[in-house]
């Protein structure tokens, strides 16, 4: 089964920037890039988000399409949501 990773600016860091352009102060919690895995199975969305609370930032993965899982996971590393996120999308072999 072939997985797509598609590589796009995250709309809220688009609000974020259009809003800074104008003036206007927003908290940015958004990375710039939105990362979307897909197959036959389904699409997930691969997010960084800042915590405003704690030095670090986590990524975030959110299933779009399909019934994969049922909300947001949470990790400490990019390497690990892709892995969390293609695992999900693999077709299982029997």
């Amino acid at each position: 089964m072939t997985i797509k990773c598609k590589k796009i600016i995250h709309r809220g860091y688009l609000e974020w920037e259009n809003a800074k352009d104008r003036g206007i102060y927003l908290q940015q919690y958004f990375g710039k890039w939105q990362y979307l895995y897909s197959s036959k199975k389904g699409l997930i969305s691969c997010v960084f988000l800042t915590d405003p609370f704690e030095k670090n930032g986590y990524w975030e993965i959110f299933c779009l399409e399909g019934n994969l899982f049922e909300d947001v996971e949470r990790f400490a590393t990019k390497k690990q949501a892709r892995e969390k996120a293609l695992e999900y999308l693999q077709e299982v072999k029997e």
